[in-house]
Parts: C-alpha cells; structure tokens; sequence
C-alpha cells in the first residue's frame, strides 16, 4: 500500500491538486468496501487489490493536500504550517485505528470494519460534494 502511494506521489505531479484531491476521495470508498470484502471472502487477491487501490488513494490525496498547504501557507510560516499539517494527517490515521480496536472488542472485529468502511465513505462523499460545489478561487 505504501508503495503504491509512493509512486502515485512521485508520478502525479502533472494532476491538478483539486483533480488528484477529488479522484483519491472516489478512490476510497471502494477501496475500504472492497477490504471489508476481502475480509469476508478470505481472499488474498482482493486484499492486494484493495491495499493498491488505497495506496493509489492515499497518495493523490497526500499529494493533492499538500500541494494545497503550501499553496496558502505564508511564506515565512510555511514550515510550521506543514508541521501543524503532519501532525494532523499521522492523527487521522491513528485515531481511526483505536477506535475500530474498542468497537472490534466491543462487538466482533468484522462488524467494526463495516462501521469504519461506512464512516468513510460518508466523510468521503461529503468531502467530495463539498469540493465539487466550492472549487478553489484561481
């Protein structure tokens, strides 16, 4: 999965950063729908797929994000901006994690994925609408 987010960094510079911004947020609900199907078919060939899939995701969006970040930071707060960016991003990933651990303990560890699968895909979608009706001023 890091791989391929990775490469997708390296490569899609030539992506606009709302298009790269916009394409990860369509790119995740079926990459987590299809991990949470991968989990339910016990199947390899799907994880692999689903992790590429939000490899793909992950970098677009890290890569669209922070071309945006640098864009709108001051100039000689533009270090501190991207800090404060990091930590925020490291926490988004974190958090989600504990929280499908209490309710994988508190219900069954499938019942959390289907949770944190149907979260995100309406965070993704609300995102996604959000950036289709308020598109960056040029």
């Amino acid at each position: 999965m890091f791989l391929i987010a990775a490469l997708t960094i390296l490569t899609s510079g030539k992506f606009a950063s709302q298009t790269a911004t916009l394409a990860a947020l369509l790119l995740l609900p079926p990459s987590v729908w299809i991990l949470v199907g991968a989990e339910v078919a016990h199947s390899l060939a799907l994880l692999v797929f689903a992790a590429a899939l939000g490899g793909l995701a992950g970098g677009l969006g890290y890569r669209g994000s922070l071309e945006v970040i640098n864009r709108i930071a001051p100039g000689d707060r533009r270090s501190e901006t991207v800090s404060s960016y990091m930590i925020a991003l490291f926490a988004g990933n974190s958090v989600p994690v504990i929280g499908i651990g209490f309710l994988a303990a508190a219900a069954t560890a499938l019942t959390a994925h289907v949770v944190f699968a149907a979260v995100l895909t309406v965070l993704a979608g609300v995102a996604l609408l959000t950036g289709l009706k308020f598109p960056p001023e040029k």
